[in-house]
């Protein structure tokens, strides 16, 4: 026998699933083609980001299983791009909330022998010495090349802040570099 609440809930909760329904999910072949262009980026992004290779791959994979789950907010493919960014950038966020962040970095140096590995370890040690949303926004703009606007996007800040934030962890990056003697060469 149903109580007066459950059956006055019951109404609700098909509505909100008929809104749901309505909304268009992303089919096989939309999937496979937003994955094949941002599958790459996106590893990499949350991967230097945390500074956890293995952690990364939990992070796109639980990544894509959401955007499955969802219905679309667009269709246009730069904003649907930039939601699966988002959806990562929450997910990491999630990851330092429940670990506090292990700074150590277990990613693989891919080809790079001699003085080049030494560099790329270094700098690899140097990023991760960032506090973690400084990583999110060198990340974001030096490789993605996402411009404020999409960075604010990704991370849900405001477009106006992004600027100054970018700045000072650019300059917190200089200054590590600096530091650890990688400062650019004088010219003659």
């Amino acid at each position: 026998m149903s109580t007066r609440s459950e059956v006055m809930a019951a109404p609700a909760m098909d509505a909100s699933a008929a809104v749901i329904a309505e909304r268009e999910l992303l089919d096989e072949r939309a999937f496979h083609s937003l994955y094949a262009r941002t599958a790459g980026p996106l590893r990499g992004y949350v991967a230097r980001t945390l500074g956890n290779a293995t952690h990364a791959d939990d992070i796109v994979q639980e990544t894509y299983l959401r955007l499955l789950r969802r219905p679309l907010p667009t269709h246009d493919e730069d904003q649907l791009r930039a939601y699966v960014f988002r959806i990562a950038s929450n997910l990491v966020v999630d990851y330092w909330r429940e670990h506090k962040h292990d700074a150590g970095n277990d990613l693989p140096d891919r080809g790079a022998t001699g003085r080049d590995q030494a560099l790329r370890l270094d700098l690899s040690r140097l990023f991760a010495r960032l506090k973690p949303r400084e990583r999110q926004l060198v990340w974001l703009a030096h490789v993605e090349g996402a411009d404020h606007r999409e960075i604010a996007a990704t991370l849900g800040l405001r477009a106006g802040s992004i600027r100054v934030l970018l700045a000072r962890a650019r300059h917190r990056l200089a200054r590590l570099l600096r530091d650890n003697g990688h400062a650019p060469q004088e010219r003659r």
